[in-house]
């Protein structure tokens, strides 16, 4: 019913690793924070293929949904509705023996040796829950069970969980867990899917962080100009219609989209003739008519006549990348 797409801001850390500079002091806390991001991402993914195994018709899936109720926003990575019950699924991509003993207890793992204490996921996927059941009675619907789950992606942890009330398994399992479970509440009230799957995709609002400001980022601190494919030096110049590179000799007509791009990842503002000049440190208003042909062959939304144009960020810049 909603598809998982790669997660803006996970796009946004990309864009601004790729224009910091090598020595910048922030770069291994945005590599740090990519890694994490990415393994999250790829247990999410594998959550996603153990899914599609179940009866279309029984089960709705719901992948990324952002709701809001009461003024504030709330997460939901993985949301399965069958006219009975819903499942609120947490993955948690982590290595290590795990270790937790009832739900207000410590959530640690040991990896080579080492123990740590992690955030834990149950305290996550409960107010989850406690959140999505506040935006249910909002919008008129009650006793709608909720069963709150914890899938560990990663095949090689060892789980020690004990006394909890909420369900910790391997992401193997939780499908026949899914399962399982709703055979105990087949009996009770139906829900309307359609009607509430509506009322999901409608109310879902997407979100853009404003990532430079998340890491303190001073704008002037972010490289401008087109990336070298070949050699990653900032260095393209216009040439005879192309893009070339003065350190490898790599030609190019379309480098420029890289760095367009990574604007609206950066600056989630609109695009406009001189700003677009800015970022591709080209010189003003020489460089007028060229920018202007780039960026409509680039299919951008916009508004105002060709003098005061502004080009709109796209709402999937997921899509939007690869198309």
């Amino acid at each position: 019913m909603k598809e998982r797409k790669l997660p803006p801001v996970l796009l946004q850390e990309e864009a601004l690793l790729r224009r910091l500079p090598d020595r910048h002091g922030k770069r291994s806390i945005l590599e740090g924070s990519l890694s994490k991001r990415w393994a999250g991402y790829r247990g999410e993914q594998a959550l996603d293929y153990e899914l599609k195994t179940l009866p279309f018709r029984k089960y709705f899936i719901f992948h990324d949904l952002r709701l809001r109720v009461f003024g504030s926003s709330f997460q939901i990575d993985t949301l399965v509705l069958t006219p009975q019950v819903a499942f609120l699924i947490e993955v948690k991509n982590i290595a290590g023996t795990l270790s937790l003993n009832g739900d207000g207890g410590q959530f640690t793992r040991l990896v080579n040796g080492r123990e740590e204490r992690l955030p834990s996921p149950l305290a996550q996927v409960k107010a989850q829950q406690s959140k999505f059941e506040n935006w249910l009675h909002f919008h008129k619907i009650y006793s709608y069970p909720i069963v709150p789950i914890v899938a560990i992606s990663n095949a090689t942890s060892r789980l020690d969980i004990r006394n909890t009330s909420v369900r910790v398994t391997h992401l193997e399992e939780t499908l026949e867990q899914i399962k399982a479970l709703h055979t105990e509440y087949e009996n009770r009230r139906s829900y309307d899917l359609t009607t509430l799957s509506r009322l999901l995709n409608q109310e879902h609002t997407p979100f853009h962080s404003n990532i430079t400001s998340a890491y303190s980022i001073a704008h002037e601190e972010i490289l401008k100009g087109i990336q070298c494919p070949q050699c990653q030096q900032y260095s393209m110049m216009r040439i005879n219609r192309l893009w070339e590179c003065p350190f490898c000799q790599k030609r190019s007509s379309t480098a420029h989209r890289q760095a367009i791009v990574d604007y609206f990842l950066l600056f989630n503002s609109a695009l406009t003739n001189r700003k677009c000049c800015e970022q591709l440190l080209l010189p003003y208003p020489e460089s007028q008519q060229l920018v202007s042909k780039l960026l409509k062959r680039m299919r951008l939304s916009y508004e105002g006549s060709t003098k005061g144009r502004k080009y709109h960020r796209p709402d999937d810049m997921e899509k939007w990348i690869r198309g």
